[in-house]
């Protein structure tokens, strides 16, 4: 990348908040990575989709960054833009229902328009507030809004992409697009947003009305569950596999028919296995965690060691699902 496309950027950007080779450790769950060569943090749509904009103008390779959640950034950092994400609106877009016996409007369904850059946690919290059901189940889910529709978060057998009715994104040329349900291709840990350049701006959920009081238990409950099982005190970056389909999981004979990579890994012994300061959690195996000092070569390597003996023992070939940036 030519020095005079970062200064014709920077001097058309002209913002005091852009951050020259910002180490990228610093913004992501895995507390690893290396710098970036321009970091800028944005607080509104508007300012998002400027700043995408001048990237592409400029022809400057960018990356937008959310929570850091399910990330792993390499060694040596990104050339390039990191975009940190901090746009934080979320609106009531509509709602349906209809007048009971006393005459008082009784919401069935409501519409809410989020920005990307929303905590999930944020969202779920307000749903939860507002009594608006659908969520719940998802509550202690790291990250942000726009992460979570890239990648279809699902928690407890239930996908965050069912509850969607409209994504708006900026696509690789700088225009605005709207995208309906049955356009985003969601699929497990999928969506049309893995094979495309476009950027997401704002989503569009539908929730329906519920008891608040039974909503925080259920929510609670599933934060709970999380806790017991996660090693959520150490950094890490989630589950570092995906889980295998039942269809393979049948045709190659794993232990009781299980997809769970976590299950496959432990039973291959490989909890407590180590390279560096990364090690594979003694309490979820589909975990890596960073015991300090780890590198982003430490991960990868032992996740390496994980994919080969998982594959010598049971034949399953493990697919990431991380990114590696």
């Amino acid at each position: 990348m030519s020095s005079n496309n970062y200064q014709s950027f920077i001097n058309q950007l002209n913002s005091s908040r852009l951050k020259l080779n910002e180490p990228l450790k610093a913004h992501t769950y895995f507390k690893i990575g290396g710098p970036a060569d321009l970091f800028l943090p944005v607080k509104t749509l508007t300012e998002l989709q400027a700043t995408v904009q001048l990237a592409q103008k400029h022809q400057i390779p960018f990356f937008i960054l959310g929570g850091g959640s399910n990330l792993l950034v390499s060694d040596q950092g990104f050339r390039g833009l990191v975009i940190k994400n901090k746009t934080q609106q979320i609106s009531l877009k509509g709602f349906s229902g209809g007048s009971s016996q006393s005459k008082k409007l009784q919401i069935d369904k409501v519409l809410l328009q989020v920005d990307s850059g929303v905590l999930t946690n944020q969202l779920i919290r307000y749903s939860l507030d507002e009594a608006y059901a659908g969520l719940e189940d998802f509550l202690g889910l790291p990250g942000t809004i726009g992460g979570a529709i890239y990648n279809n978060s699902h928690h407890l057998g239930k996908f965050i992409g069912d509850l969607v009715v409209e994504v708006e994104v900026l696509d690789e040329n700088g225009d605005l697009k709207k995208y309906s349900q049955q356009d985003l291709q969601f699929g497990y840990d999928f969506s049309r947003f893995h094979k495309t350049k476009e950027t997401i701006l704002r989503v569009t959920f539908q929730l329906s009305k519920g008891d608040r009081d039974q909503l925080w238990q259920k929510a609670e409950a599933a934060v709970k569950r999380r806790v017991q099982t996660q090693p959520l005190s150490q950094p890490s970056s989630g589950c570092v596999f995906k889980n295998i389909a039942l269809s393979e999981a049948i045709r190659l004979g794993t232990p009781n028919h299980t997809c769970s990579a976590g299950y496959l890994i432990d039973k291959a012994g490989l909890k407590g296995a180590r390279v560096g300061d990364a090690m594979v959690s003694e309490k979820h195996a589909n975990f890596i965690v960073n015991l300090g000092k780890a590198t982003a070569k430490d991960v990868l390597d032992l996740a390496d060691l994980v994919k080969s003996e998982v594959k010598r023992k049971f034949g399953v070939e493990l697919k990431f699902e991380i990114f590696v940036l």
